[in-house]
C-alpha cells in the first residue's frame, strides 16, 4: 500500500503532532511537555522534537523565544482537514450522494522542481487520484462526491475532463488501482482493536489512549480514496472502523479534554 508522507514518519513526532490536533489551539513548549507526559515523552525530548517538526515544515513557530507558540503548518492542516472529512458522520448516513458514474481525468502540468512535484503527487494520491497505466502525468478518479472531487481537481495545474468511461475498469483493475482488499482487511483488524479499548480511569490516561487510537485510525484513514459505495463492492471494513472510532471518541473525549484544559491552563 502506498504511503502518504507529507510529514516524515517518526513515532514521537507523530504523537506530538497529534497533541496539536487534539488540543485544537496554539501551544507553548511547556504546554506540549505537560500534554506529552502521559505518553511517556520527557520534557527535553518533547522540546527537541518540536524543533525538528518546525524544521520539517509540520509546525510553525511564532512569538518570543521563551514563550513561543507552535501551530500546525497550513500544509499539514490540509491533511488534518482531509482526515476529518473522511471521519464525518454524514459520509455514513442514508442521504449519501448517489454516484452518476462520472470520472475525472486530470492531465497534469507538473512543476519543474522535484520536491514540489513529489509533494503534488502525494497530494493527488491522498485526494484519490491514481495515475493511468503507462503515464506519470495523467490521473483518474471517480467524480464523487461530485462538488468535492471537482474542487480538488481545480487545485492542480493542468487540464481536467469529466465524463463516463467508454470501457468500464472492472473490479480487478479498480482493486489494483486502490488496493481495496488490503484496505478492507486492515480496516477490519483495526476495527476489532478499537472495539476492545476500555475507558481509562484518569483523564491523563484517557488523553493518552485517545492519541494512541486516533493516531492508528488516522494512519489508516489517509489511505481512504473516498470512493462511491458501489465501487467498494460490499467491502465494509472502513465504514465499520469509522463507526467504532466515532463511538470510542464519544466515550473517551470528555475526559481527555479535561486533561487538555488542565494542562493548558497551568502556567509555564
Amino acid at each position: 500500500m502506498p504511503k502518504y508522507a507529507i510529514m516524515k514518519r517518526h513515532p514521537t513526532r507523530t504523537l506530538l503532532f497529534g497533541i496539536f490536533v487534539t488540543a485544537g489551539r496554539p501551544l507553548t513548549a511547556g504546554q506540549v511537555s505537560r500534554l506529552a507526559s502521559p505518553l511517556g515523552i520527557s520534557s527535553s525530548n518533547a522540546k527537541s522534537h518540536l524543533t525538528r517538526l518546525v524544521a520539517e515544515g509540520a509546525l510553525e513557530r511564532s512569538g518570543p523565544v521563551r514563550l513561543a507558540e507552535y501551530t500546525p503548518s497550513s500544509s499539514q492542516m490540509g491533511l488534518v482537514d482531509g482526515i476529518n472529512t473522511r471521519l464525518r458522520a454524514e459520509t455514513l448516513g442514508p442521504d449519501i450522494e448517489t454516484w452518476d458514474g462520472g470520472w475525472l481525468m486530470l492531465v497534469l502540468s507538473p512543476p519543474q522542481n522535484r520536491t514540489k512535484r513529489e509533494q503534488m503527487r502525494a497530494a493527488l494520491w491522498f485526494d484519490g487520484f491514481r495515475a493511468v497505466s503507462g503515464s506519470s502525468d495523467t490521473y483518474l478518479r471517480p467524480a464523487w462526491p461530485k462538488q468535492w472531487a471537482i474542487s480538488r481537481a481545480r487545485l492542480y495545474p493542468g487540464t481536467c475532463s469529466y465524463g463516463g468511461l467508454l470501457t468500464p475498469l472492472g473490479q480487478s483493475k479498480l482493486d489494483a488501482m486502490y488496493g481495496l482488499d488490503e484496505l478492507d482487511r486492515e480496516a477490519k483488524a483495526l476495527d476489532r482493536w478499537v472495539g476492545r479499548r476500555q475507558t481509562p480511569r484518569s483523564n491523563a490516561r484517557a488523553f493518552a489512549e485517545l492519541l494512541n487510537a486516533g493516531g492508528r485510525v488516522a494512519h489508516l484513514i489517509v489511505h481512504d480514496p473516498r470512493l462511491p459505495p458501489v465501487l467498494w463492492n460490499n467491502r465494509t471494513g472502513l465504514r465499520e472502523l469509522i463507526r467504532s472510532y466515532q463511538e470510542f471518541e464519544r466515550r473517551i473525549a470528555p475526559a481527555a479534554q479535561c486533561f487538555v484544559e488542565d494542562s493548558v491552563s497551568s502556567r509555564d
